[in-house]
């Protein structure tokens, strides 16, 4: 038991030591979703490197109500993958047989619904970071942490992180509009990037 309330201690402690740049901001602000209009398809050329092995292609991003559809196909028109994504669900509705892996295929679902931003249909908390004043935005009982735009409402990059420290970092760069033109994942605890620049 003792064990136990001690190693809660320590979670919270190690985890208040990574929030502690930031505080919780007077009030709620402004912030708009990428990908959420659902009469447009978005197109990027895209590069995977997992392990050592690299995939380049097209990643079609397609809305279908609350729900995205992402397709992967290399420039002879071979699929990769077909994966369509909800809040908390997703199916899967081709995959290529090297990546037929269920840690990859939980990997690959676990970023793009952080892409989406499908994690903010939560209750959040609005902080402000400390030094510069950016507008955060945290779900609620998660370890996820985008920076929002102050004039535009859009994201400019965002955080997962552990009890100890940041291990996921996802950043929109060059927007078009609303459309971020270049989008990058980079996991440091695992060998995996995607580097994704707008098409049409």
């Amino acid at each position: 038991m003792k064990y136990t309330i001690s190693i809660i201690i320590l979670t919270i402690f190690l985890q208040s030591c990574v929030m502690t740049a930031y505080k919780k901001a007077n009030e709620e602000f402004n912030y708009i979703k990428v990908f959420s209009d659902t009469t447009k398809v978005y197109i990027y050329r895209t590069q995977i490197g997992l392990y050592g092995n690299d995939f380049s292609g097209l990643l079609i991003i397609k809305p279908k109500g609350k729900n995205h559809r992402i397709v992967f196909i290399n420039e002879i028109g071979m699929k990769f993958f077909d994966i369509e994504i909800s809040e908390k669900d997703f199916t899967v509705h081709h995959i290529f047989e090297p990546m037929n892996k269920k840690i990859l295929i939980k990997l690959l679902v676990s970023d793009f619904r952080f892409i989406l931003m499908k994690n903010l249909n939560t209750k959040l908390i609005f902080y402000t970071q400390r030094k510069t004043n950016k507008q955060i935005i945290k779900p609620r009982k998660q370890r996820n942490l985008f920076y929002i735009n102050s004039k535009t409402h859009l994201p400019e990059k965002a955080f997962k992180f552990s009890i100890i420290r940041k291990n996921t970092f996802l950043f929109y760069e060059n927007y078009k509009g609303v459309i971020p033109e270049n989008i990058k994942i980079i996991h440091k605890n695992i060998k995996f990037e995607m580097h994704m620049s707008f098409v049409e």
